[in-house]
């Protein structure tokens, strides 16, 4: 008799053994986080893991899967839905867990796995904003999934031993609200035990995971060894049958069988509605809900990585057959009176008494119990992770001696205590089944997000599975969950989606990693690669502007004002630091500008890159920005740089209002603005005039003709410093435009390129959101009243083909001004300029082209400084490309 039962267990280790090796192959079956236990003293394990695949994973699943479906809601499931749907019900629920399970295994062997379950996977594999939305949802399906399994066990309690009906006793009262306490009783001696913690919660479970096998065991064999049963009655709380008819369990029989093979979805003599396929299905999820027991445990788990994988799989196996040979027994056997009108039929039809109580009792307390601290262990990690900030302060500070979080504990049990009085298992479990199927959607989401993106990182042991299997997983859940209920569903949504923008703007930046800057990288080299600068076209054409900006302090107004007017636009802001990689403390001090620059482009919200280049000289340094912005084909068209000035710059980032920021609800709502805010503050400081790094004349004219040359338009933006942005309702300001240099040639101005520029850029300020309240004002300048009338109409025809909404305005120039000498001409160009800007905005202006020799450039300086003296803001515009169309 030893020998075969040393026979008997080495066969179930040779069975358990081959099982591991194809599931998980020897070489992948070590988890990273097992290894790094070798790695020296201080990688001790947590005294708080002491949880196997046994105990921690595989009992609790297949517990949780079997919950209070396998004793109470066999006949409810297999009465109304029949033997077919039943096994496209249990099939499909089998599938869509198996498509999940094989995305957690891929994900729970890519990494060391920490307390939380799902949500610890989701948000370390997609983000705190995803993980912190679906968390929130799958602790909410853990607590009304308890409050299920409870009210499955009140039920069945009240069943047994009500006053009205009890099959074994009839001494409990059960109207009123005392099936409320009950369960409130029963909830406390589940607050006892998981306020001790997991190794006692193992400990119950192993011994209720006896007691329901042996249950089992017994059932399935009285179906093959019971006789025929024709004195059946309907329990008392079934109010729609007659109780002096008879219930009929026919042993196996052909003719049963027949009758039970289709479906006949009738009224539902406990919620009083008539079900249907999706109710059906939404209570015979409830079931299936179960597969994460394991992996909400992973923080008292050993070895997680290796656990959750094998304990999940071999779970939901052995629970998927027992289900379908469950059902096919009942199906054979019992009358479909009988398993639609009582579904406690498997007491009242077993040889031994009182068995299948005992193991409903047991299956439903355990069911309820895992999921009650299951629920807990995620509310920690949501509280650890700062998810809702000081909402869940207290629940991370409440942990005992040996780790058991007791606060999150508590919290939980309150939830469950107010769910309780609900009072209806079959009206609480869609809202069980919806959240859990939307939880399984976002695992395979972030499965299938991790495979896409191809990081080389993402190479998890668990090899069965692929991109299909994550994909097919998704659809199922996301069709499924609306299957069962649309309302829940939608609703679901909603809430997850109002979660997301939540913790979007309320969490600070996290070390995880976000699997969308992966996605996005990938998509974006893809499609860059596809952008062919051979295939340009002047109708698309879009300003993608090159911002050369010396020192961030001294143009925040010019940053905002270009983040207008790119219009979609690529919008670059470079600066060149002057010094050399080699000396002490510059690659340090490069880094924290790069990450002030970066800071002060979020605070702005303005939608810019920022480019670095690092040369001691100038010129050379903006030479490299020029030519290296952008990437692929999208490269800047247009450069602008800042006027050579040598009054004293105004330092905007010093001043309590000199900030401005483009969203200011999301801004209160960021609760890393003052971090961003930290890092702003550590830009250089604004350097004096005599400093050696500043660039000299002959460097800055040198670099207007640079840019000619690379054929890049060019505006020289000057008096940014007094830019006061207009309000919708400006109507009375102006956006001026004067389209022709202060040496007019013969060529007519829709020839001119630089003409064509200044009023497509115009046009485009004109467009973006409060500048729309202005007018823009086209300048005509004319040397008299005739000749001005006949330019206006031309000017107002270009506009009209050019689509270009605008008023044009003649202006007299004066009698003498072309035989006035070249600066006097400037000077009173500039003052026809400042008589007409009394309200005006931003005046847009003709740059003229730069000397050829080099010993005319302080000239040339000098004049530009004239021509824009004491002007409104003013951009100095030169125009080298096509920009405007009137082909369709």
């Amino acid at each position: 008799m030893m020998g075969g039962n040393q026979t008997v267990k080495e066969s179930l280790a040779a069975m358990l053994s081959f099982t591991k090796d194809f599931l998980f192959p020897s070489h992948s079956y070590e988890s990273f986080s097992s290894k790094i236990h070798h790695l020296g003293p201080g990688a001790a394990a947590d005294s708080r893991k002491t949880l196997g695949t046994f105990s921690g994973v595989f009992v609790p699943c297949t517990l949780s899967m079997f919950s209070a479906i396998l004793f109470l809601r066999m006949g409810y499931i297999v009465g109304y839905g029949g033997v077919i749907d039943t096994l496209i019900m249990f099939t499909l629920s089998f599938f869509i867990v198996m498509m999940t399970i094989l995305s957690v295994c891929a994900i729970s062997t890519n990494g060391a796995i920490e307390g939380g379950g799902a949500y610890f996977m989701i948000s370390r594999s997609i983000g705190p904003e995803f993980g912190g939305a679906m968390g929130i949802i799958f602790f909410f399906a853990q607590i009304f999934g308890s409050t299920v399994y409870l009210l499955g066990l009140v039920d069945a309690i009240v069943d047994s031993f009500g006053e009205d009906g009890g099959n074994f006793g009839k001494f409990l009262p059960e109207h009123g609200h005392w099936k409320n306490l009950y369960g409130s009783c029963i909830l406390l001696i589940m607050l006892f035990v998981v306020l001790i913690g997991a190794e006692m919660f193992a400990k119950t479970n192993l011994v209720i995971f006896a007691i329901v096998a042996v249950t089992l065991v017994i059932n399935i064999v009285n179906f093959i060894i019971q006789k025929p049963i024709n004195d059946l009655h309907p329990p008392s709380d079934n109010s729609m049958l007659n109780h002096t008819v008879n219930l009929t369990y026919t042993s196996w029989s052909r003719e049963t069988f027949l009758e039970n093979r289709a479906q006949n979805y009738t009224l539902d003599y406990t919620t009083k509605r008539t079900t249907s396929f999706e109710t059906v299905f939404a209570v015979l999820f409830t079931g299936f809900t179960g597969v994460f027991a394991g992996s909400n445990m992973s923080g008292d788990l050993k070895n997680a990585s290796k656990s959750i994988p094998f304990g999940t799989v071999l779970s939901c196996i052995v629970s998927y057959f027992i289900y379908i040979m469950l059902s096919l027994a009942i199906a054979f056997t019992c009358s479909r009176t009988l398993i639609q009108n009582d579904y406690l039929f498997l007491e009242h039809i077993c040889k031994v008494p009182g068995i299948t109580t005992v193991g409903t009792f047991s299956v439903t307390f355990s069911a309820s119990l895992g999921a009650f601290i299951g629920a807990s262990r995620i509310l920690e990690a949501l509280a650890l992770d700062d998810i809702l900030g000081s909402l869940l302060s207290v629940v991370k500070k409440g942990r005992s001696r040996r780790g058991n979080p007791w606060v999150a504990v508590v919290v939980s049990w309150v939830f469950l205590q107010a769910l309780l009085f609900v009072g209806s298992l079959n009206l609480i479990a869609p809202f069980v089944a919806t959240f859990s199927l939307l939880t399984y959607a976002t695992v395979n989401m972030a499965c299938l997000a991790l495979d896409l993106a191809g990081a080389p990182n993402f190479r998890p042991t668990f090899v069965y599975f692929n991109k299909y299997t994550s994909l097919v997983g998704f659809v199922s859940s996301i069709v499924m969950a609306f299957v069962v209920n649309p309302v829940y569903a939608s609703t679901s949504f909603g809430i997850s989606v109002m979660l997301f923008v939540f913790i979007m703007f309320r969490t600070p930046g996290s070390s995880w990693g976000y699997i969308s800057q992966a996605l996005i990288f990938h998509q974006v080299r893809k499609y860059l690669l596809m952008l062919d600068t051979r295939k340009d076209h002047v109708k698309f054409w879009r300003p993608s502007i090159l911002f050369l900006c010396k020192n961030p302090r001294t143009c925040i107004p010019s940053i905002s004002f270009l983040n207008d007017m790119k219009k979609g636009g690529l919008y670059v802001i470079g600066t060149n630091i002057v010094g050399d990689l080699r000396e002490p403390g510059f690659v340090s001090k490069l880094e924290d500008q790069n990450m002030a620059w970066l800071s002060l482009v979020q605070v702005l919200g303005v939608k810019a890159f920022v480019e670095t280049t690092v040369d001691r000289d100038v010129r050379n340094g903006i030479q490299n920005l020029i030519m290296t912005a952008g990437l692929g084909g999208m490269t800047p068209n247009t450069v602008v740089i800042g006027f050579y000035d040598t009054s004293e710059s105004k330092d905007f980032v010093s001043e309590p209002d000199g900030l401005p920021c483009k969203k200011p609800l999301f801004s209160k709502l960021r609760r890393n603005q003052s971090d961003s805010r930290g890092h702003i503050d550590k830009l250089p400081e604004i350097e004096t005039h005599t400093n050696n790094s500043r660039i000299t004349v002959d460097s800055y004219i040198g670099v207007i003709k640079d840019v000619m040359a690379l054929r890049k338009n060019l505006c020289i933006l000057r008096h940014f410093d007094k830019l006061k942005r207009p309000s919708a309702s400006s109507s009375a300001l102006f956006i001026d435009v004067w389209p022709v240099p202060p040496h007019p040639a013969q060529t007519h101005i829709e020839d001119d390129t630089t003409s064509m520029f200044l009023l497509q850029l115009s046009c485009i300020l004109h467009m973006v959101g409060s500048w729309g309240g202005t007018r823009l004002r086209v300048m005509a300048i004319s040397p008299s009243q005739t000749m001005g009338a006949t330019e206006r109409v031309q000017l107002e025809g270009i506009l009209k083909i050019l689509r270009i909404e605008a008023h044009v305005q003649t202006v007299i120039q004066p009698e003498d001004y072309e035989t006035l000498p070249e600066v006097q001409k400037y000077q009173s160009l500039n003052q026809t300029v400042r008589e007409n800007s009394q309200n005006t905005v931003v005046t847009f202006m003709y740059l003229p082209r730069p000397p050829q020799s080099e010993d005319r450039n302080l000239d040339y300086l000098e004049k530009l400084t004239i021509l824009s003296e004491d002007l409104p803001p003013t951009l100095l515009v030169s125009g080298l490309s096509k920009v405007t169309t009137t082909e369709l």
